[in-house]
């Protein structure tokens, strides 16, 4: 009787710990800038958030080798697809967030000569629950033939 309390409280208690997940980090990921391949055309900023143990916001977006950085998202109306800016984005718990063509995005002016012969650049994002987030990001051409999406 003793060894089959003993075997089912174990069981319990593995039952409860596998049911636990450990609290989700706040990420971005997958950063990459695809460089336009005119020189005073902006290019665009594309990445992932996965929220983390509670809501937050994005709230803006820097870096130290870019002129100016806008967030961007494209919508329909009336038939057309058009761009808006947005100020800030809500990042739900646990939830995915993706900046990509035809979604979200962020329009980037005067990418520096230092960032584009590194081939990366540093982006700073700041949540609204205080969190910022460094990341490095890939800088990509445009190889011949491709259009630049937003």
């Amino acid at each position: 009787m003793l060894r089959s309390l003993t075997l089912l409280f174990a069981g319990l208690a593995m039952a409860l710990l596998a049911g636990c997940q450990p609290p989700a980090q706040l990420l971005v990921e997958n950063a990459h800038v695809q460089l336009s391949p005119v020189e005073d055309s902006p290019s665009v900023l594309y990445f992932t958030i996965k929220g983390g143990p509670s809501d937050t916001v994005l709230r803006s977006i820097s870096s130290p080798s870019i002129l100016r950085l806008e967030m961007h998202e494209t919508v329909e109306e009336n038939g057309m697809s058009m761009m808006k800016p947005i100020t800030a984005v809500a990042v739900p718990t646990r939830g995915t967030v993706e900046f990509k063509p035809g979604g979200k995005h962020v329009m980037v002016w005067g990418v520096d000569a230092a960032a584009r012969k590194a081939g990366t650049a540093e982006f700073v994002f700041s949540f609204s629950n205080g969190d910022k987030i460094a990341v490095d990001a890939a800088i990509k051409a445009i190889k011949p033939g491709e259009g630049m999406a937003h």
